[in-house]
């Protein structure tokens, strides 16, 4: 029988690149002089979005990854261009052939730029970037849609109804999952506003992502500096996944709509069992007067109904047996700078060291499978 290094990989967190044209093409021309857009500067190429500060994001959605090929230590400077950004961000057929040259059989797709447009303060310019934003991984992920799993975004600074429609028109597209915002929310999750929207997600069986870099109030203005760069991708990748994971499980959502999942995507999990304890703690000496009321610990919620991915966490895999296992997944994060492609079988290999192969075919291949309704040939 053949192993799961020789039968492939299954990522339950990847990403596209969009075209810096994407929306000064597609957006509806009340918004035409408005579009998100790529500007070049002197040092760098920039995303413009009305309403939010300029970042520059080239190397990490695909320039530094096309360096990592070239070998250790040939990984340049984080100010880059568009064109340097690595074909298979957004070509298809290139992308096909980087699934197999790191050994991946299918991905998880969610956006890269599109993840800023959480913290757009304009509810209907938000409203139709996303929309352009799902249209774009839809048909993108519409040419091997067996390998290729799109994630929408949903807009959350309008009429509950949109976001709610928006989920049934990304579903419609053949999207697998939706996106929620993280960290620094406008709203709890159980504020009344959200309802109608998790009661529409659990009947139509759509798994809601967090993921870093959709949080609601914007840090783009940090983004792409060098300066404390190496704490910036830890805040920015931890710490708001903290906040979406204890406000999930606090906010008894979890509880009442017990079907809806939710998956933790690109932060990690060698802090989660700590979190889950600390929880679980408070709820033991507090659980009689703490609103709202939750009928569990906050971990039996984790357990049933949350998903999280990682792409090099040594330190929570150690941690599995405080978690779920059949709830964890690997994930390759291409085409991300601080994702394991190319060498995602030596990562692996390295990080499930002496860990039972049963349990690593699940994490890297049938947890995501068996989440999304893969069928892999």
């Amino acid at each position: 029988m053949k192993t799961v290094f020789e039968k492939g990989f299954v990522s339950a967190d990847s990403h596209v690149a969009e075209p810096g044209d994407l929306w000064v093409k597609r957006v509806d021309k009340r918004f035409r002089d408005r579009a998100p857009q790529v500007e070049s500067r002197t040092d760098a190429d920039y995303f413009c979005i009305d309403g939010l500060p300029p970042f520059a994001n080239a190397a990490f959605m695909g320039a530094m990854v096309s360096d990592k090929v070239a070998g250790p230590g040939q990984v340049k400077g984080v100010m880059r261009r568009q064109q340097e950004i690595r074909p298979g961000a957004w070509d298809v057929q290139a992308r096909l052939a980087d699934q197999e040259m790191d050994n991946v059989r299918a991905e998880v797709t969610y956006p890269s730029v599109g993840m800023q447009f959480f913290a757009i303060p304009d509810p209907e310019y938000q409203r139709e970037c996303m929309r352009v934003c799902n249209d774009y991984i839809a048909e993108f992920c519409a040419a091997a849609p067996q390998r290729l799993l799109g994630a929408a975004l949903l807009p959350l600074r309008g009429p509950i109804k949109w976001a709610v429609e928006e989920a049934q028109r990304s579903a419609q597209l053949g999207l697998r999952s939706v996106m929620m915002p993280c960290g620094n929310l406008d709203r709890a999750f159980n504020h009344p506003y959200y309802q109608p929207l998790w009661a529409a997600l659990q009947e139509m069986e759509l798994p809601a992502a967090l993921h870093p870099g959709g949080q609601e109030q914007s840090n783009s203005e940090t983004f792409g500096k060098e300066i404390l760069m190496n704490a910036w991708v830890v805040d920015n990748k931890i710490t708001p996944m903290m906040q979406g994971l204890t406000g999930l499980l606090a906010s008894g959502v979890p509880q009442q709509y017990p079907k809806l999942q939710f998956v933790l995507a690109e932060g990690g999990i060698g802090w989660i069992a700590a979190a889950l304890r600390l929880m679980d703690h408070w709820w033991e000496d507090n659980y009689q007067w703490m609103e709202p009321k939750l009928g569990e610990k906050p971990s039996f919620y984790f357990h049933r109904q949350c998903w999280a991915t990682f792409e090099d966490d040594r330190a929570g895999l150690l941690t599995r047996e405080l978690l779920n296992v059949d709830h964890l997944m690997w994930g390759s994060d291409y085409p991300h700078a601080e994702g394991t492609f190319p060498c995602s079988k030596a990562q692996i290999a390295k990080d499930f060291a002496g860990i039972p192969e049963a349990e690593l075919s699940k994490i890297v291949c049938e947890n995501v499978t068996r989440l999304y309704g893969i069928e892999l040939s």
